[in-house]
């Protein structure tokens, strides 16, 4: 199987044997512990090389390589049979090829793009032709709401809550207020009257009749003709009778 690794310009070519799944070794815990270990320097380095090429993308930093490169190498060790390869090689390939397969994976762009993008941060398109196209490939790339700057926080921090009212029914929500304004302006002056108190000033029943001179029932009489006429120019009965 051939296996294209490398990034950033740097492109190699290996042929690497498929190892089918039944003749796949597993490990004891204490056996990974230890490969891990083993191989922990490895993935460390791997993982400083490539951050800068994660970093154009800001998808990934140096800890998330580590763990992708943490899984390779349990998985290289559980399929390598030799075939003329050194271990240590064999594990090395596996581990790159990991982690330059999770940086594609969370980039959305080609893969001479990506390379444009390299040229561009480490400044090698200055006075060039492609300066300019390699400024617009690198604004375009996949953010992790985990990731911040110098200037904002990171996005997951700026999100608004779960339960937050969305845009939609705000717009909703103050397009109704407007027409329930304009339907009170229509209202006869007592009808008028006997619902803004309530509805404005949260005056009770018998406040309300006392400033206006009449009793309690007559004002209820008043209130219930006003939102029957409210009912039928706003269209929606539950917002009136809850406002009420």
């Amino acid at each position: 199987m051939q296996q294209t690794l490398g990034l950033g310009g740097e492109t190699r070519v290996e042929s690497l044997p498929v190892v089918p799944p039944e003749n796949r070794l597993s490990f004891s815990e204490r056996d990974a512990k230890t490969a891990l270990e083993r191989y922990e320097g490895t993935v460390r380095m791997m993982a400083r090389r490539l951050r800068p090429v994660a970093s154009v993308g800001q998808a990934l930093d140096e800890d998330d390589l580590c763990a992708e490169g943490r899984v390779a190498v349990l998985e290289a060790l559980s399929t390598y049979r030799g075939y003329g390869i050194s271990e240590q090689t064999w594990v090395r390939t596996r581990i790159r090829q990991r982690m330059i397969d999770a940086i594609r994976k969370l980039d959305l762009r080609s893969r001479d793009e990506m390379s444009l993008a390299v040229r561009h941060a480490s400044g090698a398109t200055e006075g060039s032709d492609e300066h300019e196209r390699g400024r617009i490939v690198s604004a375009r790339r996949l953010v992790s709401i985990d990731a911040g700057t110098a200037d904002a926080p990171p996005m997951s921090e700026r999100l608004p809550a779960e339960d937050a009212e969305l845009a939609d029914e705000i717009t909703h929500r103050r397009l109704q207020y407007a027409r329930l304004r304009d339907a009170l302006e229509l209202l006869p002056a007592r009808q008028r009257l006997a619902v803004e108190m309530a509805l404005l000033h949260g005056l009770p029943l018998r406040k309300i009749g006392e400033r206006m001179g009449i009793s309690e029932s007559r004002v209820c009489q008043l209130q219930k003709r006003a939102v029957h006429h409210l009912r039928k120019v706003v269209g929606e009965p539950e917002d009136v009778t809850a406002a009420a």
